[in-house]
């Protein structure tokens, strides 16, 4: 018999970049570190966490010298290859989290939430970064039962919340706004940003040294040294003595030993598709543009990008116990997996090839609570765990970071995510196997419908 000759790796799981936005044509890199220099604050990791909070420490603290240590180039990691949403959302959900931080702290999140994002909005028109933003809200779309729950237990959480901006939407409006097959019911939340993650990066970094912040790339931290007043950085031609330093590295802090315990990897996909044409585009409606992201436990997400294509990411997300892996970043399987859903959403668009996917790491916890704290108390902080979300909450975390490193008691330095203690995952032995056993049960219960049966009930409790 004749052996069936494997599938070729589709041409949309190739790219010169690790995501498209990154592939774009951009300015030459910062030189790397190259000896040794002395700094108040030293932030590792030039992602939207580390960038944005040197630009607030530089403005709140005028003439401090403030370093950016970068291991690759701005946005390499999850800030360049995300999907490009600035939401509200901090955790899974709303109802997600009234339910582990209760309805005040919950609407406080929120609020802070909604200012950080017409804080985004505005910088970047101050600072004419150009990072093709757009303010069309989202819209979050149900095609099942198990989905209609999740729905309504958000606009329960909002009524509860005290929170007035979360509509609800029915089915024929649901159609009416984009024409997905499947979709039965939603809700719509006007706050919700959609840009180009790789652009606001860039655009952070050039803002950030237009405040003197000093920005090397390419210089990757290689050891941490706290001593009793300061902290020394080695890297591989140099080295940074300071007096205050922030981890801003999410996925990638899994390599400290203190974090190990409480974050995980969660590796990322999307693709996108060719650009449409105008009769395309009226094939599906969609005319304002905004992004939709589904009820499933390990959703689907989707959005038109500025120059007409779609971006279609989620489904499949490996958790990982250990540290980011780039032979990861590429799955053609799950490609796959995401064009099929793709085809199924919009049969209307079988012409319309899917040209470009991509993968990356994310920085999970337990809780899918971003957090901040101290790995040395008034030393060394740290600032990650975003769970698939940090384009909005990251500018909120700067915030809280930049208190935090100057010793400010404010309502920021009281908000969960720095009062709510991280959870542990269990010892390593268990930690991968944990991880391995919650992401199959739970595809699993994505697949066939819903969350039934007791591992994916016990899956859900792990991962709360």
């Amino acid at each position: 018999m004749e052996k069936e000759a494997a599938d070729p790796e589709p041409a949309w799981g190739r790219l010169p970049k690790p995501s498209y936005w990154l592939s774009q044509p951009t300015g030459p890199d910062r030189a790397p570190l190259e000896g040794g220099i002395s700094s108040d604050f030293a932030i590792v990791g030039g992602g939207f966490t580390g960038l944005w909070s040197a630009i607030r420490l530089a403005e709140a603290v005028p003439g401090a010298r403030i370093v950016v240590l970068e291991a690759r180039e701005v946005g390499f990691g999850a800030s360049g290859r995300n999907g490009g949403f600035a939401m509200t959302m901090v955790g899974r959900s709303l109802h997600d989290l009234v339910r582990k931080v209760g309805p005040a702290g919950a609407r406080r999140v929120h609020l802070e939430m909604v200012a950080a994002l017409g804080e985004i909005e505005r910088f970047c028109a101050d600072e004419a970064i150009n990072c093709q933003l757009s303010h069309p809200g989202i819209l979050t779309v149900s095609s099942g039962p198990e989905q209609d729950l999740r729905v309504e237990q958000d606009l329960r959480a909002a009524r509860r919340c005290g929170l007035d901006d979360f509509r609800e939407v029915i089915g024929p409006e649901c159609w009416e706004m984009v024409r997905a097959h499947g979709v039965r019911r939603g809700h719509f939340e006007e706050h919700g940003l959609l840009l180009d993650p790789a652009a606001l990066a860039r655009g952070l970094r050039d803002a950030a040294e237009r405040r003197g912040v000093e920005v090397f790339e390419h210089t990757p931290v290689t050891r941490l040294d706290a001593r009793p007043y300061r902290v020394q950085l080695a890297t591989p031609r140099g080295q940074v003595d300071s007096r205050q330093v922030l981890v801003a590295t999410n996925a990638y802090a899994r390599v400290v030993p203190q974090l190990r315990r409480y974050l995980f990897t969660v590796c990322a996909y999307i693709t996108l598709s060719a650009p449409l044409s105008e009769e395309q585009w009226a094939r599906v409606g969609w005319a304002k543009g905004m992004g939709i992201e589904d009820k499933r436990i390990m959703p689907h997400f989707h959005r038109p990008t500025a120059d007409g294509r779609i971006l279609w990411g989620g489904r499949d997300a490996p958790l990982l116990a250990g540290p980011p892996d780039p032979a990861r970043d590429s799955d053609p399987r799950i490609f796959r997996r995401l064009e099929e859903t793709f085809r199924q959403t919009f049969p209307q668009l079988s012409d319309v090839p899917l040209e470009h996917g991509w993968g990356g790491p994310v920085g999970g916890t337990v809780a899918c609570i971003p957090h901040a704290g101290w790995l040395e108390r008034g030393r060394v902080l740290y600032a990650l765990g975003y769970s698939g979300h940090g384009v909005g909450p990251s500018a909120l975390m700067a915030k809280v970071a930049r208190d935090l490193l100057l010793g400010r008691a404010t309502p920021l330095t009281e908000l969960p995510l720095v009062t709510r203690r991280l959870t542990p995952l269990p010892p390593p032995p268990l930690q991968a196997r944990m991880l391995e056993l919650s992401q199959r049960v739970l595809q699993r219960s994505d697949d066939e419908g819903g969350a039934s049966g007791p591992l994916a009930r016990l899956a859900l409790r792990l991962l709360r």
